[in-house]
């Protein structure tokens, strides 16, 4: 038996846009936006996922002595009109999960679903990007062309892997006439195990441009500034890191260890 969705409020919202992240991705890119959203809105609790059936419950983490359980929770603001998930992603019965999510989605009538994920790239947290994403109907890929979304790419996992778990929740709001996308922000790969958060300043610039959520940007572009003066103080100081990222800012290949070389001095500024 799988766990069931539970109601925490009734709230009255009107076409509220659900904007979903998931935990463990590369720069935690989903993660990041999500509780940034929740925190400067004041989000309140609306349902959660019991996660009997859905997760892996051996080995949980630990974090600072303390357990934290697989969970997915979603909260909601009237005043924004504004519905959030932030979730495991789930090591089984994938599908009927999903279903649990697009069931809340069609309760509450949403206008659309926006999935945030990050992947890891080759390239300098210095080096201008574009988003990637899957949509699932055209007029999504007219509404969000532009700088930011690179519209032309549709985002596909690396060969031999299956589906990630975003692109998935993607496809089944389509089955269901939900409009839906998913956004994956490149993710410098130095940066894949920590918190991207400039990254997450792109993202979250985007949604807010595009979706009119009132959040002010200052405090995750503060974030964002606080990383990349880490990251320069120890380029400055380490010549091997200074040239391995000016390497990567001109295009040029770095061997297996100048790699690893660079993803451990950035660790070092990080921790």
């Amino acid at each position: 038996m799988t766990g069931l969705l539970k109601y925490a409020a009734a709230p009255q919202l009107v076409r509220p846009v659900l904007v979903a992240g998931w935990r463990g991705e590369a720069g935690n890119i989903g993660e990041r936006v999500v509780s940034f959203i929740n925190e400067a809105l004041d989000l309140q609790p609306l349902a959660e996922i019991e996660p009997v059936g859905f997760f892996q419950l051996s080995g949980v983490e630990v974090s600072k002595d303390l357990a934290r359980l697989p969970d997915c929770r979603f909260k909601y603001s009237e005043t924004a009109h504004l519905i959030t998930l932030l979730s495991d992603a789930p090591s089984f019965e994938v599908h009927q999960f999903l279903k649990n999510i697009l069931d809340l989605a069609s309760k509450f009538v949403v206008g659309h679903v926006v999935v945030v994920s990050g992947f890891p790239a080759m390239s300098s947290h210095n080096t201008p990007s574009q988003m990637l994403a899957n949509f699932s109907t055209p007029l999504l890929k007219d509404w969000l062309s532009g700088g930011a979304v690179n519209t032309a790419i549709d985002y596909s996992s690396p060969p031999g892997q299956k589906p990630p778990i975003s692109t998935y929740l993607t496809w089944e709001a389509k089955q269901r006439g939900i409009e839906a996308v998913s956004l994956w922000q490149p993710v410098p790969y130095y940066l894949a195990p920590f918190t991207d958060e400039t990254g997450a300043q792109k993202v979250v610039s985007l949604l807010r441009d595009k979706l009119a959520i009132p959040v002010d940007l200052e405090p995750v572009s503060e974030s964002a500034q606080r990383q990349r003066e880490k990251i320069a103080a120890v380029r400055q100081s380490t010549p091997e890191i200074e040239k391995y990222l000016t390497m990567l800012e001109s295009n040029l290949s770095l061997t297996e260890y100048e790699a690893s070389a660079l993803a451990a001095g950035v660790r070092q500024a990080l921790i």
